[in-house]
């Protein structure tokens, strides 16, 4: 059995053999809109942490290696252990950058004239604080030693002397790479993917989208930022103070944004089913006639509510491992109730409180409804029985077989039935919700809510590491 997600395999000769999202258009359509953007040029892949914006990035790289474009893949996360984002960043394009600089001598020279510019730049940016504050305690090598010595002399009076030998690195540094760029890309872009900046600390983040603009603005050159830029708007103001205008600066290095659009949650959850071999675990279940529809309600219900609570790809997946593991614990032939399961692990992780409201001896189930209402707009709940069946068994688990009159909530749905005055959509909405608490398992059987709430608990357990990429 698979209790956990694992990364989707992205192939260069087929990269969307494994497209759950169904990008292959998105990424076709962007690829020609590189093919005719002037360079240099930002693209700012915008969509928030959890969304798929790394698969799909990683996609896009492959698809543009697949068809004989330059491209390169840099997870800025995985280095901002560094203080100088330049020296990680050259240090992946001397990898990424093979295949482009080939064996030409002259491409060769320019690559290495470049790196020793870079690795000067980088060194220069290294701060005489780190010697001062220290007091000598930090022991630094003597190639950079001799670089903090120069750059102490601005507090000697020699700030414009430091001041023009840094601007002729950066010329000599863009001259180099642009030489390195002409002579090997034959007039095609060189496409940088940057992966995961709004991850990075502050500082690094900042860093990085600074040296892009300064160091790497040259002709022949596109950047890719996957970014949550509401994310990255609050690494700005952690820097520059709360009065910054975020947006604004960030359109200093940005020329063009996309918005990655949202997948069909449905389509997505019956992948994952598939992922977690979950179909497997309800094919064997289908010979018991009351559990036939397991997999069927547990879908329904599931998508509404990663739906209605807005849950990004990454949420989803978390709460459908959760929900896995609970299946998981259960014998194929017991009642496992899924629409209310999802709904309790579901509000178990949004809303701790609300939760321990609802399983807790002392309180009713009003509330816990009330709060359902709330999550889903009247509109869609009136229209979806999954709703009116979550409700029910949110009735039934607390008080057993229904019986007529027996609490406020069924009371109320039993006069919504018999008034004419309300529409047809609301009375058979309580129809449908006194059907399901009439009968919530079949045969005469009750809900053991004790025995579910120890299936959930138990996943209080369990440690789940998240590795995954935005």
């Amino acid at each position: 059995m698979n209790l956990k997600f694992q990364p989707i395999e992205i192939y260069t000769d087929d990269p969307f053999e494994n497209d759950l999202l169904d990008r292959e258009n998105e990424v076709k359509n962007l690829s020609v809109l590189l093919k005719n953007l002037n360079s240099p040029a930002v693209l700012a892949i915008n969509s928030r942490w959890g969304t798929g914006k790394t698969t799909f990035i990683k996609m896009w790289e492959s698809y543009l290696k697949g068809i004989g474009a330059q491209s390169l893949y840099f997870n800025a996360w995985e280095t901002d252990f560094s203080e100088e984002p330049l020296v990680s960043f050259l240090g992946e394009m001397n990898e990424g950058l093979e295949s482009l600089i080939g064996t030409s001598e002259k491409s060769r020279d320019a690559w290495k004239k470049t790196k020793d510019i870079g690795k000067k730049i980088a060194k220069r940016a290294i701060p005489v604080a780190v010697k001062l504050t220290t007091q000598g305690i930090v022991d630094l090598d003597k190639s950079i030693e001799d670089e903090l010595a120069e750059t102490t002399s601005l507090i000697a009076g020699d700030a414009f002397e430091d001041y023009t030998k840094a601007k002729n690195s950066i010329k000599e540094f863009h001259n180099s790479l642009t030489k390195l760029i002409k002579e090997s890309s034959e007039g095609n872009p060189v496409i940088f993917f940057i992966d995961e900046l709004d991850r990075c600390r502050p500082t690094y983040a900042i860093k990085l989208l600074e040296r892009i603009k300064h160091l790497f603005n040259i002709n022949g050159l596109i950047f890719v930022l996957a970014i949550d830029k509401k994310q990255l708007g609050h690494s700005i103001s952690s820097i520059y103070g709360g009065g910054i205008d975020s947006a604004g600066y960030l359109r200093r290095f940005i020329d063009f944004e996309y918005e990655i659009k949202q997948p069909d949650k449905e389509t997505y959850i019956r992948s994952l089913f598939s992922s977690l071999s979950m179909d497997d675990y309800f094919k064997k279940r289908e010979k018991y006639r009351d559990l036939v529809n397991d997999k069927g309600h547990l879908l329904k219900a599931f998508s509404l509510l990663c739906e209605c609570h807005q849950f990004s790809l990454r949420e989803i997946e978390q709460m459908l491992a959760s929900i896995n593991l609970a299946l998981r614990s259960a014998a194929e032939n017991e009642y496992i109730h899924p629409a209310l399961l999802a709904f309790l692990v579901v509000t178990k992780n949004v809303d701790p409180e609300e939760y321990q409201r609802y399983i807790s001896n002392s309180e009713k189930e009003t509330e816990t409804i009330n709060y359902l209402y709330s999550i889903i707009p009247e509109k869609r709940r009136l229209e979806d029985f999954e709703c009116a069946r979550i409700e029910g068994f949110l009735i039934a688990a607390k008080y057993g077989r229904y019986s007529e009159g027996a609490n406020e909530s069924l009371v109320r749905h039993k006069e919504i039935t018999e008034n004419e005055e309300l529409s047809r959509k609301m009375r058979e909405y309580s129809r449908r919700v006194l059907l399901v608490a009439s009968d919530p398992v079949g045969m005469g059987r009750t809900i053991d809510l004790e025995c579910l709430v120890a299936r959930i608990e138990m996943l209080s357990q369990f440690k789940f590491s998240d590795e995954k990429e935005g």
